[in-house]
């Protein structure tokens, strides 16, 4: 185990696994630390052995004294564990600190309750422990995203308005390790920060796919959590009408109308070849809904970017993007290219 990381330490991590070998200065200006700070923070992750000097190569500040070397990850020395869920499955990823995905299961859920996805998580660490390249001592932490279409009797338990910092004490005293909890949007949003197309965007918007239609607002490459800072701000979906909504509960809808029967938005990738016509309709018709209530909210946000997230496969993500039309000078629409995953990645 490591000691407690501060939300120094990560920034200093998160800017390593974007720009990769750097130096302090250039730390600095990422992180938003002076770079004294970053100094410091960089000792304290150099003594825990997660980063290290290039002892090949110089970086000259303009300043006197000695060239400062750079440093860069030991991508190897730590992992986190990303973990998404739904009603019916639970989505593990470990990554390394460089960003790469060293391994990821999907598992039934019995039930969508905190004590049923510890359980579950658990399940899957033993497993993960049990192989050469993720080991208990070196993990990082576990990231959690809740999903906000949980059926009503589940949902009230992981109501993070109010909960928060009691689940959070909930699964890090039970996984032994630090616990973050943020809502599914807001985690894939993150994840796409870091990992995905958002890393090139200042300000974006993440219109979250999933059973209904959510959403997280980046600004200045920050989540924006709303004047209570609790994960609600963002939330898009009452800009579309819940009749006509162009959610994942829709497409579900007019699968099985046409005879596909579909229980859950898993069950679209063993989906027979037949079906791609009622899911080709379907996206047309998503698109043009979804781009008359983003064309009304884009011009007050004005983000640089839309970013499709969810639990659509990554296909219809970007047939949905290809096909939206915003009207002259609105922001480009983009799909996620995380994939099935991108909720645990982000988490």
């Amino acid at each position: 185990m490591f000691p407690h990381l501060t939300h120094g330490h990560r920034k200093v991590l998160e800017a390593l696994v974007r720009h990769g070998t750097a130096a302090r200065a250039e730390l600095a200006e990422a992180s938003g630390y002076t770079r004294p700070a970053v100094t410091n923070l960089v000792r304290d992750l150099m003594d825990w052995g997660l980063v290290e000097e290039d002892n090949g190569a110089y970086v000259h500040t303009g300043r006197r004294g000695q060239p400062q070397k750079p440093v860069s990850l030991r991508s190897g020395a730590a992992y986190a564990f990303g973990i998404g869920f739904t009603a019916g499955a639970l989505d593990l990823v470990a990554m390394d600190l460089g960003g790469r995905v060293v391994g990821r299961t999907r598992t039934p859920l019995v039930e969508p309750t905190p004590r049923a996805v510890l359980e579950a998580v658990q399940q899957q660490l033993e497993s993960a422990y049990g192989k050469s390249h993720v080991v208990r001592w070196r993990q990082l932490g576990f990231g959690i995203g809740v999903p906000a279409d949980l059926p009503p009797e589940q949902a009230q338990a992981w109501t993070l308005a109010y909960r928060r910092e009691e689940l959070i004490s909930y699964f890090a005293n039970n996984l032994e390790g630090p616990a973050f909890i943020e809502a599914e949007p807001l985690a894939c949003g993150i994840g796409e920060r870091v990992f995905g197309i958002g890393a090139r965007y200042q300000t974006y918007l993440i219109v979250h796919i999933g059973l209904e239609i959510g959403g997280a607002l980046f600004i200045e490459g920050r989540p924006f959590r709303g004047g209570q800072g609790m994960s609600g701000a963002g939330q898009i979906g009452q800009f579309f009408s819940e009749a006509e909504s162009p959610d994942g509960r829709d497409l579900m809808k007019a699968l099985t109308t046409a005879g596909f029967g579909v229980g859950d938005l898993s069950d679209l990738d063993i989906l027979p070849e037949t079906a791609q016509g009622v899911i080709d309709d379907w996206t047309h018709s998503a698109a043009a809904r979804l781009s008359a209530g983003l064309a009304k909210l884009s011009p007050f946000l004005s983000p640089d970017a839309i970013i499709l997230t969810g639990r659509l496969s990554p296909l219809i993500l970007k047939a949905l993007a290809e096909a939206m039309q915003l009207g002259e000078g609105a922001p480009v629409v983009e799909a996620s290219r995380l994939g099935a995953f991108q909720t645990a990645i982000g988490a």
